[in-house]
């Protein structure tokens, strides 16, 4: 989009606010409210911000070894083509950016550029990249201004009962479902109630990566508020409740040729209908499983959600239009033939979540992997690897495995090691409520 452009829909619109944001490695999205005479002002120069953004955690903790850095400036460069009004604040705009070096260079901790070097990679390999999100989320009946007061464990959820793509459920919460897809009207195929007591899905249309990530992140910055608004919260949060559904954040991807926009994942002549490039491309998924579910499952809580028997994308296999793999292909129509990752939560920063599935594609493609055969029926019960069980169980695949560093950046994997190792210690040194109900008064 050309400033012009932009201008006019100021002017039009009336608008006197730009929200200019981009998100942390935890996925939190950071930045400023500008004016409009500044915001002009900043698409020429960028803005400033303390880098320390750039590695710290989902509660701003100042991580060993930041001081030592002398904390200089990262630099915010607003990207145009991300411009749009955002109904669900009053006359205000937002627009996203790039991290960068205060000299302009791409910086390297940047998830957007990561997002970017991977969509790059697709092209010089002659293949342009399609992608989609399916988030999921609570609708809680009760402010978030009382959560944050403290009011955690004792939510009551919005439903007493299972409601999954239940029309009556979807129609109690059409006061903010209804404003959320009129928010996004382009970009959202359809939303239902999910297998949760006041859980949402949302359906994103699929486009191509970067721009679903950006959509992902303003979509959930939007549902947040829109819920607020009403007296509600929305939480993304992988596992908020032990005896609840987890939220999922599945990811779909596929590959054209970048010359002729041909689907190449689909191949009538083969026994499932998939071509060898589709093959190769899930074979270099499950050759980083274990290692790739720091991106994927980024917090404690994540690991929770992670469950046999709930939907959950858990075991190092794949299959054919078959929930119970880590990894689903699809594969009806050469358009819509793709691979689905099973494993992700809706608390993943999305850039990192289709950087490694797009990325870990690619490098199964150049190196001819091939996966094993195609598991079916109950693939819970295969006799293969599983998910790690615990953040720290992650971090340890992670942190000696050279193929997740071929994917993405070392810079980039060090960086999130760094984050997870925190919270680790964060949550291992903290009493909490269960264990005084166990303990306090039994042993």
């Amino acid at each position: 989009m050309r400033l012009e452009e932009v201008r006019d829909i100021i002017t039009r619109e009336d608008l006197k606010t730009v929200i200019i944001a981009a998100t942390d490695a935890a996925g939190v999205l950071r930045g400023k409210r500008l004016t409009v005479p500044y915001f002009y002002h900043a698409v020429e120069s960028g803005l400033h911000f303390a880098s320390f953004l750039m590695g710290t955690t989902t509660m701003d903790e100042v991580l060993p070894g930041l001081f030592d850095t002398g904390i200089p400036d990262v630099k915010g460069v607003i990207d145009l083509s991300t411009f749009r009004v955002a109904p669900w604040e009053p006359n205000t705009a937002i627009v996203l950016m790039d991290w960068t070096m205060p000299d302009g260079s791409p910086h390297p901790l940047c998830p957007r550029s990561m997002l970017k070097r991977k969509v790059a990679e697709a092209k010089t390999m002659g293949y342009s990249a399609s992608a989609s999100l399916e988030l999921e989320f609570y609708l809680l009946p009760v402010s978030i201004a009382e959560v944050r007061k403290g009011k955690w464990s004792d939510i009551e959820p919005a439903s007493r009962d299972i409601h999954c793509y239940s029309i009556l459920e979807g129609h109690y919460w059409e006061s903010i479902v209804g404003k959320l897809r009129d928010c996004f009207p382009n970009e959202i195929e359809g939303c239902l109630p999910e297998w949760g007591q006041g859980q949402f899905e949302v359906n994103l249309h699929h486009s191509d990566p970067v721009k679903m990530a950006d959509t992902s992140v303003m979509l959930k910055l939007a549902a947040k508020q829109i819920a607020s608004q009403a007296g509600a919260t929305a939480t993304f949060m992988a596992k908020f409740r032990e005896d609840l559904s987890g939220c999922s954040g599945h990811i779909h991807v596929s590959l054209q040729k970048s010359d002729t926009g041909e689907a190449i994942f689909f191949n009538a002549e083969k026994p499932l209908r998939l071509s060898d490039t589709f093959l190769n491309f899930v074979a270099g998924n499950i050759d980083v499983f274990g290692s790739s579910m720091i991106f994927y499952a980024p917090n404690v809580n994540s690991y929770k959600r992670l469950q046999s028997m709930t939907f959950a994308g858990t075991t190092r296999n794949w299959g054919v239009d078959n929930r119970t793999v880590g990894f689903r292909a699809i594969n009806e129509t050469p358009k819509s033939t793709r691979l689905e990752v099973r494993m992700g939560g809706a608390d993943m920063n999305p850039y990192y979540g289709l950087s490694v599935a797009l990325g870990s594609g690619l490098r199964g493609i150049r190196l001819g992997l091939t996966p094993p055969p195609a598991a079916s029926g109950n693939a819970y019960e295969d006799n293969v690897e599983k998910v790690p069980t615990t953040l720290s169980a992650a971090v340890a695949r992670a942190q000696g495995d050279t193929a997740i560093r071929e994917v993405l950046s070392p810079e980039v994997v060090e960086n999130v090691l760094r984050i997870a190792d925190f919270e680790l210690g964060v949550f291992e040194r903290t009493v909490t409520d269960l264990e005084r109900r166990r303990y306090m008064e039994t042993v």
